[in-house]
């Protein structure tokens, strides 16, 4: 058995001196007697101080040997040598999706993952370095390269849930590049595997899973949408739920506009199958719906938990678009095809001018969207601008001459103008030859860089240009001219700043600064609240990303307090819009 300090062996000569101390007889001084007859009494003394005697059975003499041998081997420190079960060093990947909040692991798997982690740590050498990664929406370092066992079991602890899914795969190649720095590392995972994006492609250690979790039974909300009727007065809702059981279960769908309690449904669900439910008309008389939330409840009316483990997908909510009346310009000789399709956007009304009568104009300021088609005023009007054809040169276009049956260049599938609009069939005869500006995209691109139709801010205002009339393409005659134009417009009057699908918690949001606000203030769903201002240049236009928790989040418009107003005066106290999150399936 090897010892840490074997010169404290040395301490064994101790035990030979304790034996002395039992042989050594007491020195008595002799002196002459006449007779012996009378001491016999104390010849039992004599023998037991004589000299290097037998030694006698002394359970204090065993005690204070076992004392100096003990005493020894605790100052020598022995140890016993075994293999390691871990590699020198180690990188340790935590999964904090959010199937981790699933309870039936008590009191949840990601607590017993990061006590799995924990106890893998009496596993490894001396002098071997941990890092810890997070594995959340994106990967996180908690601890980097340290031996310090409490600030490993530390930054363990505190790592928390998320409600996204966790981006296993970007964390084990982060884990691979930290591993590649030693020599002898080993990567160790925590996870259920349920709700993490797998890893692609080859790591440069070797892997070991710490499973958690038992695969419970989950019946989760996995698409919520709210509708407007045919008439535009009530909304309808519809709820899809799935059961990612093997075993069929009965659960109560409650829907709550507003916070009160409009509908509750059973639903018997199938194992591994969806369901569909669809309630009309939530809207309570007068008041239309504002925000609606859809809870999946036990079956039992006097039983509220969830029956089910896992919790974070039984809620989901949605925002109604407020009905706001918007009032339309269009500045035109004349075209019916776009005046149809302009006439039929929901929510507004359109008014027409002959370009003769511009100079003319009064009440300009309460439309919401000026459309020029083949006209360019002098002095365009401070409101987002449509310019169509544009005839000359002006801020928002220079024009180059004219194109003849100019092809359309490769669509982006994610601009959201071209979201439904198919534009693979459509042959356009004439269009202004434009050059791109610099505070402008081009959103159909045409030949020789000259874009037929592009769209950006422009010293704070919305603006687009379209390269030729629709009246002289087919565009109208086709299904994507009215989706176009809704598109388009939308975008100028600042509807399409609003998210429209799903958003994913951890997902960034898109948000625009109405005209007049230095920033907006957005409202967490815990009451905690960001200010975003606009970055250099007064782009209207910022990424939220702190969007991690579920529920509503509420964005107001800062506006710059007046001189001499109170800094308490730059916050607008209404919304002026809201972004809704819903859960995705888990397992």
């Amino acid at each position: 058995m090897p010892f840490v300090t074997p010169v404290a062996l040395a301490g064994l000569l101790f035990v030979p001196l304790v034996l002395a101390f039992y042989l050594l007889k007491l020195r008595r001084d002799e002196a002459p007697v006449p007779s012996t007859l009378l001491w016999q009494r104390l010849v039992a003394d004599v023998e037991a101080n004589a000299p290097w005697q037998r030694l006698r059975r002394s359970l204090l003499l065993l005690l204070q040997l076992l004392l100096v041998v003990l005493l020894a081997l605790l100052a020598a420190r022995p140890f016993l040598e075994r293999p390691a079960g871990l590699a020198r060093d180690l990188v340790l990947v935590v999964d904090t999706s959010a199937s981790m909040q699933a309870t039936d692991v008590r009191p949840s798997r990601l607590e017993e993952a990061k006590r799995l982690a924990t106890d893998a740590l009496r596993e490894l050498p001396a002098g071997g370095k941990v890092s810890v990664i997070a594995a959340g929406r994106t990967a996180r370092v908690v601890a980097n390269g340290t031996d310090d066992l409490a600030r490993l079991r530390a930054a363990i602890a505190s790592i928390e849930p998320t409600s996204a899914a966790g981006d296993l795969g970007g964390a084990l190649r982060l884990a691979s590049a930290l591993a590649a720095r030693s020599g002898d590392a080993e990567i160790l995972v925590a996870t259920d595997g349920a709700l993490a994006t797998p890893p692609t492609g080859r790591l440069d250690a070797p892997v070991r899973v710490l499973p958690v979790g038992r695969d419970p039974g989950n019946q989760a909300i996995v698409a919520l949408a709210v509708r407007a009727s045919p008439s535009g007065l009530t909304h309808s809702v519809f709820v899809s739920v799935a059961n990612l059981d093997v075993k069929p279960a009965t659960r109560r769908i409650e829907i709550l506009v507003d916070g009160v309690l409009r509908e509750a449904r059973d639903v018997l669900l199938d194992p591994q199958a969806r369901s569909d439910v669809v309630v009309d008309d939530i809207d309570d008389a007068g008041t239309p719906a504002s925000i609606v939330e859809v809870r999946l409840m036990s079956s039992q009316p006097g039983s509220r938990p969830a029956p089910d483990a896992l919790a974070v997908d039984d809620r989901a909510w949605a925002v109604v678009p407020p009905t706001q009346l918007r009032q339309i310009l269009l500045v035109s000789e004349g075209d019916p095809y776009l005046e149809t399709a302009l006439s039929y956007l929901p929510n507004t009304e359109l008014y027409g001018r002959d370009p003769d009568d511009w100079d003319t104009l009064t009440g300009l300021d309460e439309f919401e969207l000026v459309i020029f088609e083949g006209f360019v005023p002098d002095d365009l009007p401070a409101k987002p601008v449509l310019l169509i054809a544009p005839s000359r040169d002006s801020p928002l276009a220079d024009v180059g001459g004219v194109l003849t049956n100019p092809g359309i260049g490769n669509l982006d599938p994610e601009e959201p103008i071209l979201r439904y609009v198919d534009l693979s069939t459509t042959h356009i005869a004439e269009a202004r030859r434009l050059a791109l500006p610099s505070w402008a995209r081009a959103v159909i691109p045409g030949p020789q860089g000259a874009p037929l139709l592009y769209a950006g801010v422009r010293e704070g205002l919305p603006a687009a240009v379209l390269a030729f009339e629709p009246r002289r393409s087919d565009l109208p005659l086709q299904v994507a001219f009215p989706v176009l134009m809704a598109n388009l417009t939308g975008e100028l009057l600042g509807g399409s700043a609003t998210p429209a699908d799903a958003i994913s918690p951890g997902s960034p949001v898109t948000l625009t600064i109405p005209a007049g606000a230095r920033a907006i203030q957005v409202t967490r769903p815990d009451g905690s609240t960001d200010e975003l201002v606009a970055a250099a240049g007064g782009a209207p236009v910022v990424t939220f990303s702190r969007t991690d928790l579920l529920g509503v989040y509420t964005v107001t418009p800062v506006f710059a307090a007046p001189p001499g107003a109170t800094a308490a005066s730059g916050s607008s106290p209404a919304a002026s819009g809201t972004t809704s999150m819903s859960p995705a399936p888990t397992t």
